[in-house]
């Protein structure tokens, strides 16, 4: 980092990050004929290194900048993320399932991006990477972040977030390069589950003093937009959520010092619908019914605190 003048600092970061593997509990991997089972007799006995999923690694790049004074403060920042052994957490119409994804260089049968599931995404097939382990996971983008004191008891925020965070057009399993289950043909090239490209946040606060008492009013009202994004980890087109913003707001009185406050609150105050998670309804043929986990409705209630 370096500070040019008192009020503004210019930074550069590198860092990687570290997610320990593990084993899946359900024990479906282990029935059948699998390329690495061990043949005696007539059975056919898996190998329990079927449930297990390989650490995450992620190498993280952020360069940005901060000016800040008493009554303003500016923030910006680029950021891009490589992951390696992505844990992709996948619902199978059964179990929730974690799988490694990788990008690689040359796969062996195709390119593994469409329907065929060949390349990268046939488990039975001569697919797998020819080439170089790659990263299996990108997000890149910026942030810009404000914060504003026009007057006495106002503070007003503001942030912007760009993000595009991607699978790798040519996808495998472990760093072994081992192919992927079909179910996952829609991912290579397209943006994760949950991954809005656009997110914009905002804040007002008023909070007056109330007379010579010295007690204080506040008023506060925040709001999130959050852009389209998909909510199904296989990323079928059912599972889309389009955009949706939520409001949030409190009004209370706090005490001398704030010794005690009573406030009134609201959560989605207009009682914004829409879907965190979809998933395959289990049992049920897949791309035919679909359930969801919905967002938190209306709530508001009162808050008394104090300390002593």
């Amino acid at each position: 980092s370096w500070k040019p003048t008192p009020d503004f600092l210019l930074y550069g970061s590198y860092s990687r990050g570290y997610k320990a593997g593990g084993f899946n509990l359900d024990r479906s991997a282990l029935n059948g004929q699998r390329p690495d089972a061990v043949i005696a007799g007539p059975l056919v006995l898996a190998d329990t290194a079927n449930l297990q999923f390989d650490q995450e690694e992620v190498d993280a790049f952020e360069i940005g900048g901060k000016y800040a004074t008493r009554d303003i403060s500016v923030s910006f920042a680029a950021f891009r993320q490589e992951f390696y052994n992505f844990q992709l957490n996948t619902f199978n119409g059964t179990v929730f399932l974690v799988q490694n994804i990788n990008g690689c260089s040359e796969l062996i049968g195709g390119d593994g991006a469409d329907s065929d599931a060949v390349g990268g995404l046939d488990p039975t097939g001569p697919g797998g990477c020819a080439g170089d382990i790659e990263p299996g996971v990108i997000s890149e983008g910026v942030e810009l972040e404000a914060s504003l004191n026009p007057m006495d008891y106002i503070n007003v925020t503001a942030g912007l977030t760009y993000a595009n965070t991607h699978y790798a057009d040519n996808l495998v399993g472990s760093d072994q390069g081992v192919p992927l289950d079909p179910a996952l043909r829609l991912l290579p090239g397209d943006n994760l589950s949950n991954a809005p490209e656009i997110v914009v946040t905002n804040s007002f606060s008023w909070t007056p003093p109330i007379g010579d008492t010295g007690m204080s009013g506040l008023f506060y009202v925040n709001s999130r937009l959050t852009g389209d994004y998909n909510t199904g980890s296989d990323l079928l087109p059912a599972k889309e959520q389009d955009g949706y913003i939520v409001v949030n707001g409190r009004i209370g009185v706090r005490g001398a010092d704030n010794m005690w406050a009573v406030e009134v609150w609201g959560q989605n105050l207009f009682d914004e619908e829409y879907t965190q998670v979809g998933f395959n309804t289990p049992f049920i043929a897949p791309n035919q019914t679909y359930s969801a986990f919905l967002s938190e409705p209306r709530t508001y209630g009162v808050t008394v605190r104090g300390r002593f």
